[in-house]
């Protein structure tokens, strides 16, 4: 039986295609040319290509028409949503569609030809048309590979009995839920963790600790992979983001590097605001530096998901590298 784990892609696409009159006054009268925007790669889906084009007058039979293409080198079954929008005219079109192999067609009928030219129906204005297309193409594919989270060569048999002992003598509470484990477990990967049991405070007193800025899923998750990522064979990207944090704070720097080795991996346009902020949190330098450079690379070229979310004082600073004149006296 197949235990792989799926998870599923989203590549947002995005284009704006401005068509001058004069170039639609010469298909007016029915040609077998259109007007067509350039095609597009999906940025993080190998082989799949994109793009809008616009029959003023299809097949001379007086109905303007716009055709969204999808081409695949590689067979794959992509789930495409997609909603083209002329904002002049108050004209939206939505559509849900599935495509498998080779090359994918939609057409839709936007109007008259007639239509098209009557400048109170305000498809052409000032001089020009201007179509939006945005979306998502979705496809499923097999989990990322967390090995990336390990950061030791023990066997896995001796990392899981040691798990199974009875020994353990240390609580770590969460939103009122306990798991117990080794001190010197904790001591060896975390130094913090180490001078709270020398330092004779009140958690090494009793033995237990009370954490109240994690959750439990969290704190348990991030506990064990202490022991041995294979503890916690799968995690969502929310998750790691917070066990970068958990790391963080308690300065459990083997892991904690690891993972943000892991994070780069899977930096893109869907996770950059949301991992930015991450690395701000938990003071991971190289995930930080490599956030800035994609987003500066990328904020002029392609949409970013969620950028309302990120930390403000950083996107302010963002701004004012990315627009900055460079001038030579």
């Amino acid at each position: 039986m197949d235990s792989a784990v799926t998870q599923k892609l989203k590549c947002p696409i995005a284009i704006k295609l401005t068509i001058p009159e004069d170039k639609l006054e010469e298909q007016k009268e029915g040609s077998e040319d259109c007007l067509y925007s350039d095609d597009y790669e999906a940025f993080n889906i190998p082989g799949v290509e994109y793009g809008i084009s616009l029959y003023p007058n299809y097949d001379h039979v007086g109905e303007s028409r716009f055709i969204f293409f999808v081409s695949l080198s590689n067979p794959i079954k992509i789930d495409a949503n997609i909603k083209i929008e002329i904002k002049s005219a108050n004209y939206i079109f939505e559509k849900n569609f599935v495509v498998f192999e080779g090359d994918y067609t939609e057409y839709e009928k936007l109007c008259t030809t007639e239509e098209l030219f009557d400048t109170e129906k305000c498809f052409i204005v000032d001089g020009k048309m201007i179509i939006k297309i945005d979306g998502f193409f979705t496809i499923e594919k097999e989990a990322e590979d967390d090995t990336l989270l390990q950061c030791d060569n023990f066997d896995i048999s001796l990392c899981l009995a040691l798990w199974k002992q009875e020994t353990k003598d240390f609580v770590i509470a969460a939103e009122g839920k306990e798991i117990v484990v080794h001190k010197w477990v904790l001591a060896l990967r975390s130094p913090i963790f180490a001078r709270m049991f020398e330092s004779g405070m009140k958690e090494a007193e009793e033995n237990k600790v009370i954490i109240t800025d994690f959750s439990f899923i969290v704190v348990e998750k991030a506990i064990k992979l202490c022991y041995h990522q294979s503890l916690v064979p799968h995690s969502t990207l929310e998750e790691k983001m917070k066990f970068l944090q958990f790391f963080n704070k308690y300065d459990i720097q083997p892991l904690k590097n690891n993972l943000e080795t892991y994070l780069i991996t899977v930096l893109n346009e869907l996770t950059v605001c949301r991992l930015t902020n991450a690395a701000l949190l938990s003071n991971a330098t190289k995930l930080e530096t490599k956030c800035t450079e994609f987003l500066k690379d990328s904020i002029k070229k392609k949409p970013i998901s969620d950028f309302d979310i990120l930390d403000k004082d950083f996107a302010l600073n963002l701004f004012k590298g990315t627009f900055c004149h460079m001038s030579e006296a």
